[in-house]
């Protein structure tokens, strides 16, 4: 029987999330969604309530529920990494739609939503999202707190590091290795190594900004 679990955010994601608990047959797994900072506690959302993120401290260490978070910024690994330091632990979901071999790892926190494709010898970090129709290609290594946009390309041979972040419809060839922090923008065409915290866009991409700190970035 699966554990009880709370989503982490209640915006798009989120909702997108619990999409996927529904489509696995978990719907009653999930008791509700937990924000920071709430300023919709107790509103419904989509059937489930919302609540404060301290409305875990009601819960006996025995008896946690796991925890997986939506959100889509930089925002959730600092959130992760607070409640990993008070033993909280996560659910990993994979849409039954997502196709991917048995020789693929998949880490703790992740979020594979449906239509994602991954072929083989494909390691994905920790609290990594692969959104809607991603393709991962062969000896692909993803690091932690990645975000994989609807319908991006990742090619063989390709390594990606921690808290990076794939725009929509972008391809990255093979043999590429994109640097912790980067992102890549929405249609960009990736055909060299991106440097860490740098901004690359356009077809092929270039590096357009690199980033001094994680506050400057965008995402």
């Amino acid at each position: 029987m699966d554990k009880k679990v709370f989503i982490l955010g209640a915006g798009g994601f989120a909702r997108e999330t619990f999409d996927v608990y529904i489509d696995l047959g978990r719907e009653n797994d999930v008791l509700g969604f937990l924000e920071e900072n709430c300023q919709r506690k107790e509103e419904i959302l989509n059937g489930k309530p919302i609540h404060d993120i301290y409305y875990l401290n009601q819960f006996s260490k025995e008896n946690r529920p796991l925890l997986i978070a939506a959100i889509g910024s930089t925002k959730r690994r600092h959130l992760i990494e607070k409640l990993r330091n008070e033993n909280y632990q996560f659910d990993m979901v994979i849409h039954p739609s997502a196709i991917y071999s048995r020789w693929v790892k998949i880490g703790e926190g992740s979020i594979i939503t449906a239509g994602v494709i991954m072929t083989c010898q494909v390691d994905i970090g920790r609290h990594v999202i692969l959104n809607l129709g991603a393709r991962v290609g062969h000896d692909v290594k993803i690091g932690d707190y990645v975000t994989i946009s609807p319908g991006s390309e990742i090619m063989g041979h390709v390594t990606i590091g921690d808290e990076v972040y794939v725009g929509v419809n972008a391809t990255i060839i093979d043999g590429i290795k994109v640097g912790n922090g980067a992102i890549v923008a929405a249609g960009a065409v990736v055909i060299e190594d991106v440097p860490e915290m740098s901004l690359v866009a356009g077809v092929p991409a270039k590096v357009k900004k690199i980033y001094e700190s994680i506050e400057e970035k965008p995402w």
